[in-house]
């Protein structure tokens, strides 16, 4: 009972400080469990947003791409992989951030939170998020912000898990992702609470339309979302 309730309290407030904390307390397994409680998959759907990423950008021989919400990294490792590309990354939890940079010193990693990105106007051609979105404290200066750093005509890539929209495969899923993920999590981790918010997460937070509305909203001309591996995950792509 005390874990569902401080799972409501999170989910309710948000805090910068609370998704940091919880983050942090995951970070040591955080790379190990993503690859173990998505089957490995979670490597397919970056490589798909990176591949998306150089298709939109074309001929561009020197983008610059920013990865907030980056994690220990890995999908700004994938956008790393862009020939001539020069990668920027940002995370607020200085624990993800310490195992980001071991695996990636090539990337330059910066600690900041995506309502406030510490820099200027019109700087990016691509920016992308990996599964952190939703934990947002203000989902809509998120993106704003995103829209803000980003070049005219430059792309906004994030992808977020997707709650299935046929019965059958709904239900398994949350079967799966509300009973079984937070015991195997569990088994593995200190913090099950986080794999217990995780779900949660993801049952609150706006799907296809209600997301692409959000990024029109904040200012992008375009949005468009791509369902992923049985509707399992979604990529979002807006351009400004």
């Amino acid at each position: 009972m005390a874990k569902k309730a401080e799972t409501k309290s999170l989910l309710r407030t948000k805090t910068r400080g609370s998704i940091r904390s919880m983050f942090d307390e995951v970070a040591p397994t955080y790379d190990f469990l993503n690859h173990l409680l998505s089957l490995g998959i979670d490597n397919y759907w970056r490589a798909k947003a990176a591949g998306k990423a150089k298709q939109l950008l074309g001929k561009n021989t020197s983008p610059k791409i920013l990865d907030v919400a980056t994690g220990t990294g890995d999908l700004a490792a994938s956008m790393s992989k862009i020939s001539g590309a020069t990668v920027t990354a940002l995370d607020l939890s200085p624990e993800m951030l310490i195992i980001a940079k071991k695996k990636y010193p090539h990337i330059t990693f910066h600690e900041g939170y995506a309502e406030k990105l510490p820099f200027g106007n019109a700087i990016y051609d691509v920016v992308s998020a990996g599964f952190g979105v939703r934990n947002f404290e203000n989902l809509d200066a998120g993106m704003r912000e995103f829209h803000r750093v980003l070049k005219p005509g430059g792309h906004a890539l994030i992808i977020e898990p997707m709650i299935p929209r046929n019965a059958v495969m709904k239900s398994l899923y949350l079967i799966y992702f509300k009973k079984v993920l937070p015991k195997i999590a569990g088994l593995f981790s200190k913090s099950s609470f986080a794999y217990d918010y995780l779900p949660n997460s993801v049952e609150q937070f706006p799907q296809t339309e209600a997301f692409t509305a959000i990024l029109k909203k904040s200012g992008f001309k375009s949005a468009e979302y791509l369902p992923m591996t049985f509707e399992t995950s979604i990529l979002y792509v807006a351009k400004k």
